[in-house]
């Protein structure tokens, strides 16, 4: 594959860094609280198993606590891809805590929201009951071995000095890393490379982000946060999620991969992964969908399929094989001579300028009525028909 990538010269100017970077995939947990979407054991131990592949560093394999069969699922994971890199979710309840650890994960992610409306309206404690609990659940993890991600749920509307306080807290008696999650999606980009900068600036030295997408910011949000200082970011693939979903894994992975030169994920992998996830959810992605969706590489337009016939560059800004998918030409109403004699070559069928223009003119007048391109068995068909060319299919 020639890895051709042209993007917008002025993102050389951003002084961010282009250091290492930890994804914390949660596809299994957080996916599974999309409306409709439920996984078996067997369809959590694929998902996972091809998440380790590609180099996804930490996977949130479920919330052992919500039912034995979550709990099973949880434990197979751990027996039959090991312990590494294996995350499981609990509140900050010792019994949850206990049934991560009965799983023998790796890891733990400790769901507790500092917000004072979670606080008022929800859990109905003080801060400082809070701080209290905070200090025993994580020091009961810590006993069991377990690396700790510390997730401080609607931190992004928490208040700050108090948030600071939870996290360094936390941090001081074990939890390996904060984490900020943005659980209405409700900060903007530039307010949330603010918030990192200060935790950063304020000692907290481990900070991941898990951002929900409900304005359409998660994506933008992320990539704020890592250039802010974030050590980590939490994804699922396909971004689903609660409500609108969060980061997606895929074009997280991506926009590391081409705007910051991380290169420690199998990025040629990412529509095979999709594939798999859309499979087993059940949850089909829209066409326009970044990365994976089905129009992505596809070239429509007169102007377009002419220009990337000349050179990909010209309407592609990195290859389609980049991320495992395939360049595709529809022809339509709006198609040219290029992409006619393009679709002709593709099928072995050489013919004289005049008969292209022909053609041409013959695929605009049966498309007039159409809300949809032509499809290459169609080409076909009409080749035969309307002038009696032949192609050998295969």
């Amino acid at each position: 594959m020639s890895e051709e990538i042209y993007i917008s010269p002025i993102c050389k100017e951003i002084k961010a860094r282009a250091d290492d970077v930890e994804l914390h995939d949660t596809t299994l947990r957080e996916g599974e609280q999309t409306p409709g979407v439920v996984y078996n054991i067997e369809d959590k131990l694929r998902m996972a198993e091809m998440l380790l592949d590609i180099g996804i560093d930490r996977i949130e394999s479920g919330f052992p606590a919500s039912s034995e069969t979550e709990k099973k699922a949880v434990s197979t994971i751990v027996k039959e891809l090991g312990s590494k890199r294996i995350f499981g979710f609990a509140r900050a309840v010792k019994r949850d805590i206990e049934q991560v650890i009965d799983c023998g994960c790796e890891g733990i992610l400790i769901s507790f929201p500092p917000s004072d409306i979670h606080l008022q309206y929800k859990l109905r404690i003080t801060r400082q009951e809070y701080l209290e609990r905070a200090i025993e659940m994580v020091e009961f993890a810590k006993s069991h071995g377990l690396k700790i991600v510390y997730s401080a749920e609607d931190a992004t509307r928490a208040e700050y000095n108090w948030l600071l306080q939870v996290f360094r807290t936390v941090q001081d008696v074990g939890a390996d890393v904060c984490r900020i999650a943005d659980t209405l999606g409700c900060i903007t980009p530039t307010a949330m490379g603010i918030l990192i900068s200060r935790l950063k600036r304020d000692g907290i030295k481990k900070i991941e982000v898990h951002c929900h997408n409900d304005y359409g910011l998660a994506l933008a949000n992320s990539l704020s946060a890592f250039e802010s200082g974030a050590d980590a970011i939490s994804t699922s693939v396909l971004g689903i999620g609660e409500r609108a979903g969060i980061a997606a894994t895929e074009e997280v992975i991506l926009d590391l991969y081409v705007f910051y030169g991380i290169r420690k994920y199998k990025i040629g992998k990412l529509t095979e992964l999709c594939k798999l996830v859309s499979e087993l959810s059940g949850f089909k992605p829209w066409p326009t969908k970044p990365v994976v969706g089905d129009n992505v590489f596809v070239h429509y337009s007169g102007i377009h399929q002419d220009g990337v016939l000349k050179r990909a560059m010209v309407y592609e800004s990195y290859p389609p094989e980049l991320v495992g998918g395939k360049r595709k030409i529809l022809l339509g109403k709006v198609s040219g001579r290029a992409a006619v004699k393009a679709k002709l070559s593709e099928l072995g069928v050489n013919v004289d300028d005049q008969k292209l223009l022909v053609i041409k003119n013959k695929i605009k007048e049966i498309s007039v009525n159409r809300k949809s391109a032509i499809t290459d068995e169609e080409f076909i068909e009409i080749l035969r028909r309307e002038f009696g060319i032949e192609v050998k299919k295969g």
